[in-house]
């Protein structure tokens, strides 16, 4: 998609962000459905990424799984610090619940991770 709309020079940092996040929601939430969003807005990519996996009730518990996702992020939260972007994760609004992620990528700083520019 990215180059169908002309936007090649960000690919790399795109589909690396888009396989932690899937890899992400595959280990909270196997065979269940994930839904994508990515959308370019003020020279921003915007990805986010809603699983099935619920906040738990318990503050411990949230705690301990909060850890969990942000350590199987750890890849992801490399790449969009190299890219001078923005991630994080957080209860999903949407009717069904779940755990939406989220990472925001300058274009002008993921160009220069994918060496461009």
């Amino acid at each position: 998609m990215l180059q169908t709309y002309g936007m090649r020079d960000i690919v790399d940092p795109a589909v690396q962000v888009v396989g932690e996040l899937i890899a992400c929601a595959w280990k909270f939430t196997p065979d269940t459905e994930a839904y994508l969003s990515l959308r370019y807005r003020d020279s921003e990519l915007q990805l986010v990424l809603y699983d099935g996996h619920r906040r738990h009730g318990h503050p411990k518990l949230e705690a301990a799984c909060d850890a969990r996702r942000r350590g199987a992020l750890r890849v992801l939260g490399c790449v969009v610090r190299a890219c001078k972007g923005e991630w994080g994760f957080g209860e999903a609004r949407e009717p069904g619940g779940g755990t939406r992620m989220w990472v925001v990528l300058p274009r002008w700083a993921a160009r220069g991770y994918s060496g461009v520019g």
